[in-house]
């Protein structure tokens, strides 16, 4: 794949649920690419607070986050996120997550039909099929 990549909150739930392709992008991610794959710290938070987890559930959660790099809220972030909630109408929790990708320059990986459909300078969206 070779890229650097944002992850949606709904790739990884369809990951940790075992359906294809989402399972089958992130297992074909190479660790170049995982070195380069990125979450917003709202996936993180979505993730975690993601229904009643078991124990070991939140522990493989938190394991596949740690391999992970995450993005802050900076203001860079905060900045782009408010004109794109503005503009696009998204959520503002999607808002952020497209902004996270545009700040750190990478693909955002998404199977958000919306998200995937936004005219945005500078944000590159990849629906996995």
């Amino acid at each position: 794949m070779n890229g650097k990549y944002v992850l949606d909150t709904n790739i990884i739930i369809y990951h940790f649920r075992g359906l294809s392709p989402w399972t089958d992008f992130i297992n074909g991610l190479s660790p170049a690419d995982a070195c380069n794959t990125w979450i917003s710290v709202i996936t993180k938070m979505e993730l975690l607070a993601w229904d009643e987890p078991t124990p070991e559930a939140e522990w493989q959660v938190r394991v596949f986050l740690n391999r992970l790099n995450i993005a802050p809220l900076s203001l860079a972030i905060e900045t782009e996120a408010i004109s794109l909630r503005r503009k696009t109408r998204l959520k503002l929790p999607d808002a952020i997550i497209a902004a996270t990708a545009v700040i750190t320059e990478a693909v955002l990986v998404t199977n958000d039909k919306a998200m995937g459909a936004l005219n945005w300078p500078n944000l590159n969206v990849i629906i996995p099929t």
